[in-house]
C-alpha cells in the first residue's frame, strides 16, 4: 500500500478555512493523488404547504 499523499493536518487547515469563510461542510473527499475536496452542505429547502389539493 502507498503511503498517504496528503497529512492530517493539511485536511485540518482545509477545514479550518472553509469554516472560517463561512462554508457549511457536507463532505471532504480526498482524491488519490492527495487533493482535498471539500464538499458544501446540501441545503434544504423547506416545502411549501400552500398549495390546495387536488380534487379528484
Amino acid at each position: 500500500m502507498a503511503a498517504a499523499t496528503f497529512t492530517e493536518a493539511q485536511v485540518r487547515r482545509a477545514v479550518k478555512g472553509a469554516l472560517a469563510a463561512g462554508l457549511p461542510i457536507g463532505e471532504v473527499k480526498i482524491d488519490p493523488d492527495g487533493t482535498i475536496r471539500i464538499l458544501p452542505a446540501a441545503e434544504e429547502k423547506a416545502q411549501s404547504d400552500q398549495r390546495e389539493p387536488e380534487s379528484w
